[in-house]
């Protein structure tokens, strides 16, 4: 927006009041038009522009120099929130009230000087309110158009005594549910969701301790675990039942780091999964209302890529550098009266004073929750200290991931336990889970070979000759011999 489109907007007598506290007098007063044209003509020039800035106060220029870093302007809430309100008063109140005179603060002093402008703007799917400098005047200002700096980093925090890191255990237990769609009969409810018979069934084989602890907490691991499997299309509804997707060969094929990478994105990218609204201390209500959960989370990561990997940091640190330089960073239009937020207590969160109770409470729910189970972030006992991950940075840089181990990937023993190594490829577990019974996922994922699960496999197709070759290869050949004549019989 330019001058004199800002100028065509007011009433003449708040024209008239710009011109007044410019010093400007202008003649040709009697047609509005022609007088904001003027006045606007004026107020462009550039010695005019340096003598009005002179006189301007501290904060006043302040205010100046934060909208020159956005062009199309600051939102109209978040503006007033640092330099004052704007008030509205009518054009037959001004002369009586006279604002200019004691103003809320730099926003007012502007506001009078005619200097900052008011439009609205699209956000999404609705109309915002922004404050700006109107596009013709900005060139004159003497203050260098910059992009915004990047917010102070908190500095590094002391390394905590012991520290949590889950690495891959999140895919370990994405393939305890493919072992267990592919050796029973899951049948769904009818809301889609799995059975709670077969959800305790698998519970003692998860080693994500959130999930054996509580295994139906709604945003908790094993509910995001669901949600990558069915956005990637690895886990699908066929006739009420839980079926493997046509997506899953092809992802079985990548690596471990691949397959990681792919369940950090599908959570990155998902509008569905509402972080806000699966904080455990928040409950959104319904209503006219709604949140952009991707914006907000793309907004948080942008901040994480500037964390250095291995480098232990304050949790309260960081939220306090978002809460002080970026606190609209999920709510674009700056207004925190609209939302239906509770906390446990049914108390209505309203007002940007609640701000550590909601966007402090989304935050810690981020990093102590989903990117703490993908692997992400590392964190001390208490949950207050984060670091970022080796795997962490492939996720958000890019980056070659780590080669693979070579060597055998299981262990073969006399009494027909297969002990699976820490990196064995997720289809190679399958092939495991086909022809054996699950016995213990710690420290190590054990199953037992028995005639049941070898008959199981036989069904399926897979010979006995089939388990004795694909144990050859993955033990390197060291099958004790009580085992592989076991085999031989069965096979024949």
């Amino acid at each position: 927006m330019k001058l004199n489109q800002h100028f065509a907007n007011r009433d003449i007598i708040e024209l008239r009041v710009f011109a007044q506290n410019q010093g400007l007098i202008i003649e040709n007063g009697s047609m509005e038009t022609s007088f904001a044209n003027e006045l606007a003509r004026q107020m462009l020039d550039p010695d005019h522009v340096r003598e009005v800035w002179d006189d301007l106060s501290p904060q006043a220029r302040g205010a100046l120099a934060e909208l020159m870093k956005e062009e199309k302007g600051i939102p109209i809430l978040a503006f007033e929130r640092r330099f004052g309100e704007l008030r509205r008063i009518g054009p037959g109140s001004l002369q009586t009230e006279q604002p200019w005179k004691q103003p809320t603060g730099p926003g007012e002093e502007l506001w009078w000087l005619g200097w900052i402008a008011r439009s609205f703007r699209d956000v999404g799917d609705e109309m915002v309110e922004f404050v700006s400098i109107p596009l013709d005047l900005r060139p004159l200002l003497p203050i260098e158009a910059q992009t915004p700096p990047e917010p102070p980093f908190p500095k590094p925090a002391p390394v905590p005594e012991t520290q949590r890191d889950l690495g891959q255990m999140l895919l370990d237990d994405l393939g305890t549910l493919l072992g267990y769609v592919q050796n029973h009969a899951v049948k769904l409810r009818a809301d889609g969701r799995w059975r709670y018979q077969d959800l305790k069934a698998i519970q003692p084989r998860l080693r994500l301790s959130g999930i054996r602890k509580q295994p139906l907490e709604v945003g908790g691991p094993l509910h995001l675990i669901f949600f990558a499997a069915k956005r990637l299309e690895l886990l699908v509804e066929r006739k009420g039942y839980q079926r493997f997707g046509k997506a899953l060969r092809p992802w079985l094929e990548m690596s471990r780091a691949e397959q990681m990478a792919s369940l950090f994105r599908a959570w990155q990218e998902a509008e569905a999964w509402n972080d806000l609204c699966l904080t455990p201390e928040l409950r959104c209500q319904e209503g006219a209302w709604s949140n952009q959960p991707r914006m907000a989370r793309e907004a948080l990561l942008g901040q994480l890529r500037r964390a250095e990997p291995d480098v232990w940091y304050d949790l309260d640190d960081f939220i306090a550098m978002i809460y002080e330089h970026m606190p609209d960073f999920q709510r674009p239009d700056a207004n925190y009266d609209t939302w239906y937020i509770q906390n446990a207590a049914g108390d209505f969160l309203r007002g940007f004073d609640h701000w550590p109770a909601v966007e402090g409470a989304l935050i810690r729910y981020i990093w102590r929750g989903p990117l703490f189970w993908l692997g992400a972030v590392a964190l001390n006992e208490q949950g207050d200290r984060w670091m970022l991950t080796r795997q962490g940075h492939d996720f958000l840089h890019g980056g070659d991931p780590e080669p693979q181990p070579d060597g055998p990937i299981l262990h073969i023993d006399r009494e027909f336990i297969i002990t699976l190594a820490p990196h064995i490829g997720l289809w190679d577990r399958l092939r495991v889970e086909l022809f054996t019974f699950w016995q213990a996922s710690e420290p190590d994922y054990r199953y037992l070979i028995t005639q049941r699960g070898l008959k199981r496999a036989r069904k399926r197709g897979v010979s006995a000759r089939r388990v004795l070759e694909f144990l050859e290869r993955a033990s390197g050949g060291d099958i004790p011999a009580n085992v592989r004549r076991a085999l031989e019989r069965f096979n024949k």
